[in-house]
């Protein structure tokens, strides 16, 4: 019948306009899906995995990540944020030197596309080498006059008797040229043998403190033993003992005196105090500058320093005063003929000592 509607007809019947009501449904529907996961471009930074490096060389501060441009559904991106997907860069053909690398990035999300297929990376490689290193053993708080016993003074690793190594493994340019030593910074007072366990092994190059913690490499620099068990023989020390002091008088009074005494004050006697093998040099008195007595007609008083010949022999007082009295002893006139007995001769002085110590 020729009025009766068919599918096909209600289908042809206004199909532009039936077009674009469908157009305009998908496209709102999908504007308010997109509104919800907008398209996302981004950059991403991703862990970097080196592969292959051989055993014989070293990766020098080598970066941990690297950016990773992406483009996908927002939701899809924060999910490749999330991943453990990252760039690798193969090393199985390195060589020592400054090289330019292939990071190629890996996607395991699906939806997210990387903008590059690979990221060039400058990397610094280097030969890793091994030393052993003897270890020093540093006293910087032993006393004056103690003095260390080479022989007897070292680091052990187990076996008392026998100075042991540390082992270090880093790049070249680290190990050579590097020096161990231990800092003892014990108070050694008095000579005998001591030993400390667990003491840490420091390391410096060129006179300046290394810390091998502190360098970023693939892999990481190495060492063992950590610690070590220190031996310090000592000899020497210090000392403290009584010596006399003693005083040479110069010269002649004036005619007619005589010296009536030479008298150390406060005391003939002093304290030196220093480094044992060089008081015991200093024998059992030290002897003051000369004191001059040419002419003098009175009691006169001479300041004089003990001096003990070293600057690490200390002498207590210091210094000293000393007193020579004299007296009249004769007339200087002409002598009356057959006047008994000679006249004492000016020139014999005494010399002052120590009698005894106090």
């Amino acid at each position: 019948m020729r009025g009766m509607s068919t599918p096909l007809a209600w289908i042809v019947t206004n199909w532009r306009l039936k077009l674009l009501a469908l157009v305009l449904a998908v496209g709102l529907l999908g504007a308010v899906a997109f509104s919800e996961n907008p398209p996302e471009m981004a950059t991403v930074p991703v862990k970097i995995t080196y592969q292959g490096l051989p055993s014989n060389l070293v990766l020098i501060d080598p970066p941990g990540s690297v950016g990773v441009r992406v483009v996908g559904l927002q939701d899809d991106v924060r999910q490749y944020r999330q991943s453990a997907a990252g760039v690798t860069i193969d090393l199985s053909h390195a060589t020592v030197g400054d090289h330019l690398y292939d990071a190629q990035p890996r996607v395991d999300v699906q939806g997210v596309t990387p903008q590059d297929t690979v990221i060039p990376l400058h990397l610094r490689i280097e030969e890793l080498r091994t030393v052993m290193l003897g270890v020093e053993v540093r006293t910087p708080k032993k006393a004056p006059g103690i003095a260390v016993v080479p022989s007897q003074t070292y680091a052990t690793c187990g076996n008392a008797n026998v100075p042991c190594q540390v082992t270090v493994t880093g790049p070249a340019e680290l190990v050579d040229g590097l020096h161990a030593y231990v800092n003892y910074d014990v108070a050694i007072q008095s000579a005998n043998v001591q030993t400390s366990p667990d003491q840490t092994i420091l390391f410096e190059k060129g006179g300046h403190p290394v810390d091998l913690r502190s360098w970023h490499t693939i892999p990481p620099p190495s060492w063992t033993p950590n610690v070590v068990t220190v031996q310090v023989a000592t000899v020497g020390g210090t000392t403290t003992r009584t010596v006399g002091l003693t005083v040479r008088p110069i010269g002649v009074p004036a005619c007619g005196y005589a010296v009536a005494g030479v008298d150390v004050q406060p005391g003939s006697f002093v304290t030196v105090t220093g480094p044992i093998g060089q008081v015991a040099r200093l024998g059992d008195s030290i002897g003051l500058d000369p004191v001059d007595i040419s002419g003098i007609t009175s009691t006169q008083s001479f300041t004089r320093a003990v001096r003990t010949g070293s600057d690490q022999i200390t002498a207590s007082p210091a210094s000293v005063r000393v007193v020579v009295s004299v007296v009249p002893a004769f007339s200087c006139a002409a002598p009356t003929p057959g006047a008994a007995g000679p006249r004492p001769s000016p020139s014999s002085t005494p010399s002052a000592g120590p009698s005894s110590p106090p």
